[in-house]
């Protein structure tokens, strides 16, 4: 069983997938925000395809609390929950966006690739810190 690792934004979503021993994450597929209806469908079908165990959702709380994006995703994390069977666990993943350019920038990925992959990069980040921490 592998496990789906989502960094959901106002436009785009980035989802990571770790290996069957889940060991290792790895950066995935960046989606659309069309809405949230056609998301789930999207994660619906990847838990199916890719044998998916449970969901890693990033959930951005700062160091003053909640903000409106942070209701947002609480909001579309419990509408996923509807929607699917396998558990959702949410962790904070503040500052992840920032981490995920750092690591491209550095792995020498140009800053027009960086645009198209960052949402899966911190969604890898957010899926391998919770792998290390298991």
């Amino acid at each position: 069983m592998k496990i789906l690792s989502i960094d959901h934004g106002d436009k785009k979503t980035g989802l990571a997938i770790s290996d069957k021993n889940e060991k290792l994450a790895s950066r995935f597929l960046t989606v659309k925000n069309k809405s949230s209806d056609n998301l789930i469908k999207e994660i619906k079908k990847i838990i199916l395809e890719k044998n998916i165990s449970k969901i890693i959702l990033g959930i951005p709380i700062g160091f003053k609390g909640e903000s409106a994006q942070t209701q947002n995703i609480k909001g579309f994390s419990a509408k996923l929950s509807d929607n699917i069977e396998i558990p959702i666990i949410e962790i904070n993943e503040i500052f992840t966006s920032k981490m995920a350019e750092e690591n491209l920038r550095k792995a020498g990925v140009k800053s027009e690739q960086i645009k198209k992959i960052i949402d899966q990069e911190a969604a890898r980040i957010i899926l391998q810190d919770y792998l290390n921490k298991k």
